[in-house]
């Protein structure tokens, strides 16, 4: 049984060595005056310079001062001629700013090859230290049937833990405070390797050495799909067979799915695919689009003997797949099989043009409005679908809109007195829920927000048209109930109102100041009869 402990030395130097080899972050250069030291008083005042440390080479030195050239303005490391940032001696912290998780592979014993992740920053002390601050927190050992995980934490108050196992394999990346995730840096080159987490050199004679290298790069997670290659090497060849994109399906979410479709524990590859057989494996191996939710359907479409034709029964699965609904409950809701729902659905994208999707979501809103209304016994698949819905949406808006619309025919009663026509024109208050939507439809504007409120009495929404064009949505209007001024008026689009518009309004706020005394007096005189 491996433990963490039997993982091969590697010391700090050695990985700091590889880090220096690949990594390219900023360099510094610090610097503070050096005046001298406690002796000057016996042996006379030292040389006038600057004390300085470069973290390219880790060289400290001492610089000569140059008033004309302070070592702020310095580009360039004067010993090893590196570009730097030039930093005051104090500004050290900038050095622990500089933090990444670095990952490199190492041989075991036998066939074995370890996985190991490092914390790396910038060490703040860095007399008489190594440049990098480097502290092991995770490791993976890859084995002949399967793999084993070990993490570990360290902090200032508690110090290092012990290594302690992990049952989930998968690459444990460095998070910080607040959420923040450092940057993942993966030891070896580019160029003739592969993929640079891993080389074909390291991997050589090793239980990963015929994994597909090259197919991690389509992968997020590549230490558990090597955790996958070791425990079931029937991997191998479902790549082979051109279904490498179900493993990237697989590790977003798709594991109960691949499990449905894949047979890991199959000793043949005919048995990979238990519920495929050649001719389907033939016909999906070139459908790109053809992602594991897809393949599911497609099963499940054959198994429901849906229809004859394969390439039909592909084209179905990857439209419902792409609708996203639950289409599986809908043949029991319609009374119906799988084939008959397919039908009937084709038809009806025919009939209007649209594609499956489209009329699986307009048969789904069409069944929960059923529901919502109660109707029992209702053609659950109608000879024109679109129309039904329609017909169906306008009852339930207008059942919807009664207790508002009681109110607007009360409010349309008490208004009366604010119509008014002049010079072509005329305005009225608008007169139901369905009416104050369409005009916000046709005037591109938000008045149907504004119907509980008119409703209520808060406001009033009149509607502005000419004589003409009596039913044209022209100018809406809003007025203020207890001043009877005009809060808002608009052409379509919310645009600035027209000229004619203008006198017209005028005129009509001015009528309104009028009428209104003459309406208290009548009200007053009611009273006091």
């Amino acid at each position: 049984m491996r433990r963490a402990q039997d993982a091969p030395a590697l010391s700090a130097a050695d990985v700091s060595e590889r880090i220096s080899a690949i990594v390219a972050h900023e360099e510094f250069l610090f610097y503070r005056v050096s005046h001298g030291d406690d002796l000057d008083w016996v042996l006379g005042a030292s040389e006038d310079g600057y004390e300085m440390f470069c973290t390219a080479c880790g060289q400290r030195f001492f610089e000569k001062r140059d008033r004309k050239r302070p070592a702020k303005n310095y580009l360039h490391c004067p010993k090893c001629l590196a570009e730097i940032s030039p930093k005051r001696w104090r500004d050290r912290a900038r050095l622990e700013a500089i933090q990444f998780a670095f990952h490199t592979w190492t041989r075991g014993e036998g066939t074995d090859i370890w996985f190991r992740s490092f914390q790396v920053y910038m060490n703040r002390d860095f007399e008489n230290a190594d440049k990098y601050d480097v502290f092991e927190y995770c490791r993976v050992c890859f084995r002949e049937g399967g793999a084993l995980k070990w993490t570990r934490s360290r902090s200032w108050c508690w110090g290092v833990s012990d290594w302690k196992p992990v049952k989930k394999i998968g690459l444990k990346r460095w998070h910080g405070s607040y959420g923040v995730t450092r940057d993942d840096i993966w030891d070896g080159v580019t160029g003739d390797d592969i993929w640079d987490g891993v080389t074909e050199e390291t991997v050589q004679g090793s239980c990963l050495q015929y994994a597909p290298l090259f197919l991690v790069q389509l992968l997020d997670d590549p230490i558990a799909f090597f955790a996958l290659f070791c425990k079931y090497p029937a991997v191998e060849y479902i790549w082979k067979m051109g279904f490498a994109r179900l493993f990237h399906d697989r590790e977003h979410g798709g594991g109960a799915l691949f499990s449905r479709v894949v047979n890991l524990r199959a000793t043949r590859p005919d048995k990979l695919f238990p519920r495929l057989d050649k001719a389907d494996l033939r016909m999906l191996r070139g459908r790109m689009d053809m992602h594991l939710s897809a393949i599911v359907d497609y099963i499940r479409l054959k198994e429901a003997d849906a229809d004859g034709n394969r390439n039909k029964m592909v084209e179905w699965a990857v439209q419902i797949d792409s609708w996203g609904g639950d289409f599986w409950q809908l043949p029991a809701r319609c009374g119906t099989d799988v084939r008959g729902l397919l039908r009937y659905c084709d038809r009806q994208a025919g009939r209007r043009k649209v594609r499956l999707p489209d009329v699986l979501q307009e048969l789904h809103d069409y069944l929960n409005q059923l529901d919502r209304l109660g109707v029992d016994g209702g053609d659950r698949m109608p000879h024109d679908l679109h129309e039904a819905h329609e017909r169906l949406s306008a009852r339930e808006r207008k059942m919807k809109n009664a207790p508002l619309n009681e109110k607007f025919r009360i409010r349309r009663h008490l208004l009366r007195w604010m119509c008014w026509k002049h010079n072509g024109l005329f305005i009225r208050p608008v007169d139901s829920a369905e009416e104050i939507t369409r005009e916000g439809e046709q005037q591109n504007n938000c008045v149907a927000g504004y119907a509980r409120k008119h409703a209520d009495g808060k406001t009033i929404i009149l509607l502005l048209r000419k004589c003409s064009e009596p039913c044209k949505s022209w100018h809406t209007v809003e007025i203020l109930p207890e001043s009877l001024t005009c809060r808002q008026c608009y052409a379509a689009g919310n645009m600035p109102r027209e000229p004619e518009a203008e006198a017209f309004m005028e005129a009509y706020l001015e009528h309104l100041q009028q009428v209104r005394p003459r309406k208290r007096q009548r009200k007053q005189k009611r009273s006091a009869a």
